[in-house]
């Protein structure tokens, strides 16, 4: 039995019929030669049955403590069966990419079972120029970015030909269903160590909040107004109560023209991807009259995983705040701001306890975060409070080599993501082999064009590129 941390409850805890907490993927194969009755089906489904022992999070589920007062267990599970995880479907004629992403949007948009471990991959055959997919769902309660990237290294291979897998030192054993009796023991003698949790937290925390604080008056002493710690976001479509219905479009960013952008303008890729994001909203709302006079803010997870923890399943995040300069007309100007203010954001973050974030998530009976997390839903605060940040941008980094998933070659990977209450748009990169793969995920009836932008952030990086070369013309 392994006890899941505050923050991984958390992402349980608020989720809802209109906002399943998976996160996954879809992942573009070359079709396989030659190409067998199943269309590939079976191979994938060896293939990753012969890597389980390779990632322990797919055979584990959920136990819950009782009635909700402690954080829940992952257990080894007894009835653990590949059938009910791994699914074959087809695309109806004509294949093409509007299918597909009908297709991740109702899978996006349906919860995976608690009873069973919290994943799932489909095989999806049917797309056009007879390549196949899979689209895999993971829930975020299991994983973060990093560790989903690690767990999908490990279906994949270097070569065609699947790596061999080394039979571990000790074989899968699966656990007993805990019972009632051992469950309530284990959450008597968590909530008696709390009370003393919660003091060293507000002792370890404090001289943290003194020297923010600090820094905070200093600065406003001379600028002569406050940072945008703590600036809060305009309210706009992204910020409301959503539905389950989904919207999705995927694409891709050459790396080597994000790049072309860094040097040109001595930023990051980090920056140039927040600088195209910040455009493609600012054009999208603009067309609808929608514009604000604030400029928009993302909410950008930031890893705080170790070196100790690589590997290690859950989630080791916190949320760092960024402006996106929306107001600002000039692509260039608007790139150089966010660069400023993204080197000086990371370094305040690197001043926050790493692990503060979760350790304040440790604290609260999980039944009364999701009792408060619903009524956050049902009373729709979310439409009327102005919000932290008004969209999700994240960037995983990834492999720069081709991969091959069950022998065959991968061509892209497409994050996606998770919307929710309040911020119905997440924008999710990763990178692979000379390109940053996006996925959009949104609440449709905030982004219902989505596809429209994909095409704004492609148009936006094109004008990055372009300033880039003529400023170095100039040089």
């Amino acid at each position: 039995m392994q006890q899941l941390s505050g923050l991984d409850t958390t992402f349980l805890n608020i989720e809802s019929n209109a906002c399943p907490m998976h996160v996954g993927g879809l992942v573009i194969l070359e079709p396989p030669t030659p190409k067998p009755e199943d269309g590939g089906f079976g191979q994938i489904f060896r293939h990753i049955e012969s890597r389980l022992d390779l990632i322990p999070p797919l055979r584990r589920r959920l136990v819950s403590s009782p009635l909700g007062l402690d954080h829940p267990y992952w257990i080894e599970d007894p009835d653990f069966d590949l059938v009910h995880h791994i699914k074959h479907r087809a695309l109806p004629s004509p294949g093409d990419n509007g299918k597909l992403t009908d297709l991740v949007c109702e899978l996006a948009s349906t919860r995976l079972d608690r009873n069973l471990p919290l994943w799932q991959i489909n095989f999806v055959e049917g797309l056009q120029d007879g390549r196949v997919a899979v689209i895999t769902k993971m829930h975020h309660a299991a994983i973060d970015g990093i560790s989903g990237a690690e767990i999908l290294g490990n279906l994949l291979d270097l070569k065609p030909q699947p790596a061999s897998v080394t039979e571990p030192d000790t074989r899968w054993r699966p656990d007993a269903i805990p019972s009632l009796a051992k469950l309530a023991g284990l959450t008597t003698k968590s909530l008696a160590r709390r009370p003393g949790k919660a003091v060293r937290l507000i002792r370890d925390t404090w001289p943290f909040l003194v020297s923010s604080g600090h820094a905070l008056w200093q600065q406003r002493k001379l600028s002569g107004k406050f940072t945008d710690l703590v600036t809060l976001a305009p309210r706009t479509r992204f910020n409301c109560k959503i539905s389950a219905r989904r919207s999705f479009a995927f694409g891709s960013l050459a790396l080597d023209r994000v790049k072309t952008v860094k040097n040109a303008f001595g930023t990051t890729v980090n920056d140039v991807v927040m600088a195209v994001c910040g455009a493609a909203l600012r054009t999208y709302l603009d067309e609808k009259a929608e514009l604000p006079e604030k400029p928009l803010v993302a909410g950008i997870p930031m890893s705080t995983r170790t070196d100790e923890q690589k590997g290690a399943a859950g989630n080791q995040v916190t949320f760092l705040r960024a402006t996106l300069h929306t107001d600002e007309a000039d692509p260039v100007v608007r790139l150089q701001k966010i660069s400023r203010e993204m080197a000086i954001a990371k370094e305040r973050m690197r001043a926050v306890p790493a692990n503060l974030m979760g350790d304040w998530a440790q604290l609260p009976a999980p039944a009364l975060m999701a009792q408060a997390a619903r009524l956050y839903e049902n009373f729709a605060i979310q439409n009327y409070h102005t919000p932290a940040f008004n969209v999700v941008i994240s960037n995983v980094p990834g492999p720069t080599v081709p991969l091959y998933f069950g022998g065959l070659k991968v061509l892209a990977h497409y994050p996606v993501s998770i919307p929710f209450h309040g911020a119905s748009f997440n924008i999710t990169f990763m990178s692979y082999c000379g390109n940053l793969d996006f996925g959009l995920t949104a609440n449709y009836e905030s982004v219902p064009d989505i596809e429209h932008f994909a095409e704004l952030m492609d148009t936006a990086l094109a004008s990055l590129v372009e300033r880039a070369e003529t400023a170095a013309m100039v040089s």
